[in-house]
């Protein structure tokens, strides 16, 4: 069992809150691996250990807190894990009015898709700026040409 003060270095972040933040991001992940230790400590099972580790890969490849959270559940949905899950009522009560899981979905869907659609318009861009460039000689090389008297 892993304490939070411990998971700071394994995780190698720089504090306890920054646990605590990628704790609470996947805590519907975590609820089996999560006990309370003396004076009301978070202890993490080995388990948990992995699925922290998995988001902070992923946290560490780009994706924010919760894009990271929501990549790691759908991986793990995908995959057919049994991951025990709140029962469907307290989700209800813990998500905004109005939102529901498939509508988180389809936002982060979205939100990669453009992300995606910017990513190689700016590829296109460089790659046609690299062709101009290959084309056209370096600005120094018409002073070889000069003969000096």
């Amino acid at each position: 069992m892993y304490s939070v003060r411990e998971l700071v270095s394994i995780l190698g972040l720089s504090t306890e809150n920054q646990v605590r933040n990628r704790i609470e991001a996947i805590r519907d992940l975590l609820l089996p691996h999560l006990r309370r230790g003396p004076n009301n400590q978070l202890l993490l099972t080995d388990q948990g250990l992995q699925l922290l580790r998995d988001l902070q890969t992923l946290c560490e490849t780009g994706h924010t807190l919760k894009e990271a959270a929501n990549i790691l559940r759908f991986r793990l949905e995908t995959n057919e894990e049994k991951v025990e899950r709140p029962s469907d009522k307290t989700r209800q009560n813990r998500e905004k009015p109005g939102e529901s899981q498939d509508e988180g979905w389809k936002a982060l869907v979205e939100h990669l898709a453009a992300e995606v659609r910017e990513l190689s318009e700016r590829l296109r861009a460089l790659e046609a700026r690299v062709q101009a460039q290959t084309r056209q000689a370096t600005w120094w090389e018409h002073w070889r040409d000069l003969k000096i008297s």
